[in-house]
């Protein structure tokens, strides 16, 4: 049996970012290249962004949603848990061009 490994491992850390959460997540939905999982590691926002994420849990692989120490802590959590090939960190806030992962997939290879 043949797993499917993604090549990409997407990560998102997000704390109390109700205002710009959607266009993160709608910038990876918007991928042209396909080979990914999505991980949302939410600090226990407490403003409406994690209601926001579960809008879109079908096209996230992993959302966590609990207290942690901060912003590199959260990263360190996403990158321990992603098996793709390449780690991409996109935090809330911050948009992916539609062919970003195609362009990097295109360089490695």
């Amino acid at each position: 049996m043949k797993i499917n490994i993604p090549y990409f491992s997407i990560i998102t850390v997000v704390k109390n970012d109700v205002k710009n959460i959607t266009k993160t997540i709608q910038s990876i939905k918007n991928q042209s290249f396909k080979s990914y999982e999505y991980i949302i590691i939410d600090g226990k926002s407490s403003d409406g962004t994690i209601e926001k994420i579960k809008r879109d849990k079908n096209y996230i692989d992993l959302i966590i949603s609990e207290k942690d120490k901060g912003i590199y802590f959260a990263m360190n959590k996403g990158a321990k848990l992603a098996k793709g090939k390449i780690i991409v960190f996109v935090n809330s806030g911050d948009v992916l061009n539609k062919d970003g992962l195609k362009k990097v997939y295109k360089k490695f290879q």
